[in-house]
């Protein structure tokens, strides 16, 4: 058979583990994975020698915003990048899937929403994508609700809902409980994934006036607004009501102690709950709030102290938090900056493209972690979740040749120079122990040697969650 593209001599990862392998592709899929060396060399039209560089599945960044109205900025209707920025950084960095938000509005259809948001992404996304269909309304009429089979019948396999608001000046966006309960039971009927941000209104709401009663309204108060026991109150309620209906759950951008806690112990119970972090909550903590510019290591909720930043690693490491996202919010540095206090600040950053070396740093290279497991934390289980699995998030013969290439001989600090997204990075200095070489989106190499190949290629996925991820902690 003649490859479209051979990708020979790399160690790459697969479920059973890293192994020297030569990766045949043909119309976009992976047709052969064979020993490098053994039998006769396959012929294909490029053949590239990766020279033992590690080889794992194109990452799957299940949380990222384009084209938004910084909430904190409603009323200038300043917005983060749009898809072309973001994916371009990804593609760059080694993701080659990305998630975004279609967000649902009074008099819309649900179809509309999907409709209007794939139309910003359409023709001007690097990677591929899929959208959370999301409410931001303390009421979501019964006819939209029961427009949710229908949707997740035609692909859209994943919600999303705020249980707070999150800073008293922005837009409403919190849905109440018992509209939360309607939304779960038509998740979980129609066979889809819901994602919360879970806080607790009522305990952010008053910590903020209590914080401005005392004049403590300073970025660096951000953690004592957006609290420990916030995300415990919230996590439990939410679990609990997951476990009520038999809803399946995603708990986005876990920030603290408790809320692994919460999460491990309703997955100890075999329900099916599963936990996002972010690569700076594992890094960063609140102290990084004093620094020049704290606000460019902020999104909501907050960085938090030592003991909860060390225990998203333990976590991850050993399985009761499932994905590590970026909550990627893009913009330059003079809008990330514009808010100094716990009012204004603009959440969301920079991420994306850090977002697989920062995972290679501090979890393999840092911390032992396997190489299967980097792969599930990066792409593997983000794609089980969101419905995108097998076709993404493996490299098996049958799916897209989505190929992410890092050499792990490196040793460089990065610098926002180096990066695609924004005029800045968080990670300004970060010593990266991997740094992407290629990324390969359905068997087109569309970045080599840190050059952009081609131009953007990139289409709209459909979700189908497999009943094994909805009816137990399956990943």
């Amino acid at each position: 058979m003649m490859f479209d593209l051979l990708l020979t001599n790399g160690l790459v990862v697969t479920p059973s583990g890293a192994e020297r392998l030569d990766i045949g592709i043909a119309q976009g899929k992976i047709v052969s994975l064979r020993a490098t060396g053994v039998g006769t060399p396959d012929e294909a039209r490029r053949v590239v020698d990766l020279k033992g560089q590690l080889v794992v599945p194109g990452g799957v960044d299940p949380h990222v915003h384009t084209n938004s109205v910084l909430p904190t900025a409603a009323e200038s209707g300043i917005m983060c990048f749009g898809p072309d920025r973001v994916s371009e950084g990804a593609i760059y960095g080694g993701t080659t899937t990305l998630v975004d938000f279609a967000h649902w509005k009074p008099g819309d259809e649900l179809s509309e929403s999907f409709a209007r948001k794939s139309a910003e992404w359409a023709g001007s996304t690097y990677t591929d994508y899929a959208l959370h269909g999301t409410f931001k309304e303390p009421e979501i009429p019964f006819e939209v609700l029961e427009q949710i089979p229908d949707a997740v019948a035609g692909g859209h396999g994943s919600y999303k809902v705020w249980m707070t608001n999150t800073t008293p000046t922005r837009p409403k966006q919190k849905t109440d409980l018992g509209n939360m309960w309607g939304l779960m039971e038509q998740t979980a009927a129609a066979g889809a994934m819901l994602a919360v941000h879970a806080e607790d209104d009522d305990i952010v709401m008053y910590s903020y006036k209590k914080l401005q009663r005392e004049g403590k309204i300073g970025i660096e108060y951000m953690h004592h607004a957006h609290n420990n026991l916030s995300e415990k109150l919230s996590f439990q309620r939410a679990i609990t009501l997951a476990h009520h209906v038999g809803a399946p759950i995603y708990l986005m951008h876990v920030s603290a102690r408790e809320g692994v806690d919460a999460i491990r112990e309703a997955r100890g119970r075999g329900q099916a709950v599963y936990g996002e972090i972010l690569p700076h909550y594992a890094y960063f903590t609140a102290d990084d709030y004093r620094q020049k510019n704290g606000a460019i290591y902020h999104t909501y909720p907050s960085l938090k102290s030592e003991t909860d930043r060390d225990s998203m690693w333990e976590s991850l490491l050993e399985g009761s938090l499932s994905t590590l996202a970026t909550d990627g919010v893009c913009t330059d540095l003079d809008v990330k900056t514009r808010g100094k206090t716990i009012l204004d600040a603009t959440g969301g950053h920079a991420g994306v493209e850090m977002r697989m070396a920062v995972a290679y740093t501090e979890g393999v290279s840092k911390r032992g972690l396997d190489l299967t497991r980097f792969v599930d934390i990066t792409s593997a289980n983000a794609a089980k979740i969101l419905g995108l699995y097998p076709q993404k998030g493996v490299i098996a013969i049958g799916s897209d040749a989505d190929l992410a290439v890092l050499d792990t001989t490196v040793d460089r600090r990065i610098t926002a120079s180096d990066l695609h997204e924004a005029d800045y990075t968080p990670w300004e200095g970060y010593q990266v122990a991997a740094w992407p070489s290629m990324t390969v989106l359905r068997g087109t190499v569309m970045v080599e040697d840190r050059k952009l190949q081609t131009g953007p290629d990139g289409s709209l996925l459909k979700q189908r969650v497999s009943s094994d991820v909805l009816n137990r902690p399956a990943c």
